[in-house]
């Protein structure tokens, strides 16, 4: 089986990648005969040997409006030296449109991916011209599936692959990472978090730096924490240009908050083990895959009851739901478990259960949908 992938993922050009983007294609591609990924980018990258039998190609675009055109004449490319059995792309708006032309000249089966948890005018376009000509769709959440009824027998529900065994190790002193003031470098992207004390109990927030995170709300909700409980550090991994934007314009006491633009899959194991409550408070997820590792690392969790968070999150269970926007009420449940340890540490471990009997890596479930495709259709 031959898979060509189009993607916007940037991580896969093997810099700045987010999590364990990297390692999970790894493993598709142990499953496949050939895997080839094209990616949306600007200029400056280079071809990248993902494993033996996987490349991601760079588009390198002069400018966004060329991402789509330089992708289906990469695409044309490998198509003539590799004929691929299936397309599979990220999304089903750019990348699905370049797999729509790619199959209806080479012939091959089309599976669209809906990462995110579309709406709007762009969604509108997607189901008018390209899930129509998918031969699959993959989506994170039954939620999403809902909005797809139309398209019910094409659509399987397959989350993001997550390996919990990554999640689940026992805390010691040598593990430990030590969050440092915002300006430390992390040396060789291994930071050590040492024990926290009281004083510095930590509200973690894991994500790409996106204004669907919803940082204002995020800041607002930590304000509040901090007029309760003064000693409390918000912890940012992955910050960017929009949560900095965020903290800039944020008028209120001090947030004392640490940042880590980036980090390795260890470095973020030991950022959840440290923290006391992850929050999200999105205002669209179609999964939350933060979620599903923070609860893997008994970890509870608040967050925002986006269409991904209501999938993994009972609520009162593992974690609380709040309301879209609600940065008082993602306060009030942040102050209600930093201020009952007991609570928090039941809500992890149900979570730790949770996790355990409803997500899975489910690599084979994805890999089988790609057989489905190609040999039952």
């Amino acid at each position: 089986m031959k898979v060509l992938m189009i993607s916007i993922d940037k991580g896969l050009l093997g810099k700045g990648q987010l999590g364990d983007v990297v390692e999970r294609h790894q493993e598709y591609a142990r499953n496949v005969s050939q895997l080839d990924i094209i990616v949306f980018c600007s200029k400056g990258f280079e071809p990248y040997k993902i494993s033996p039998n996987s490349t991601a190609y760079p588009t390198n675009s002069s400018r966004k409006l060329r991402y789509a055109c330089d992708a289906k004449k990469i695409g044309k490319k490998l198509f003539k030296e590799n004929q691929y059995d299936l397309i599979v792309t990220q999304e089903p708006f750019l990348t699905g449109l370049v797999g729509v032309c790619l199959k209806k000249k080479f012939g091959a089966k089309l599976l669209v991916h809906l990462h995110g948890d579309f709406k709007g005018l762009f969604f509108w376009l997607a189901k008018l011209l390209v899930l129509p000509k998918a031969d699959g769709i993959r989506v994170m959440s039954q939620g999403q599936m809902e909005k797809l009824s139309q398209y019910k027998e094409k659509v399987r529900v397959i989350s993001t692959p997550v390996d919990l065994e990554k999640y689940q190790r026992t805390e010691n002193r040598e593990q430990r990472t030590e969050i440092r003031d915002q300006r430390t470098e992390i040396r060789d992207q291994r930071t050590e978090i040492r024990e926290q004390k009281t004083e510095n109990r930590i509200v973690l927030h894991v994500g790409r730096d996106d204004k669907v995170k919803d940082y204002k709300s995020l800041l607002k909700a930590f304000g509040l924490v901090k007029q309760k409980l003064a000693n409390v550090r918000l912890v940012k991994v992955l910050g960017g240009k929009e949560f900095s934007k965020a903290v800039k314009e944020y008028s209120g006491n001090d947030l004392k908050v640490d940042v880590y633009p980036k980090t390795d899959h260890k470095s973020l194991v030991n950022f959840y083990h440290q923290a006391e409550v992850v929050v999200l408070s999105s205002t669209s997820e179609s999964f939350g895959k933060v979620l599903v590792e923070a609860n893997a690392c008994g970890k509870p969790v608040v967050s925002t009851a986006t269409t991904g968070a209501k999938e993994i999150i009972q609520d009162g269970y593992n974690g609380y739901l709040v309301p879209i926007g609600d940065y008082q009420a993602l306060a009030d449940k942040i102050i209600y478990l930093l201020n009952n340890p007991q609570k928090a540490k039941e809500l992890g471990e149900n979570g730790r259960k949770l996790v355990k009997e409803k997500f899975s890596n489910n690599t084979a479930q994805i890999i089988k949908f790609w057989n489905d495709l190609i040999f039952k259709n």
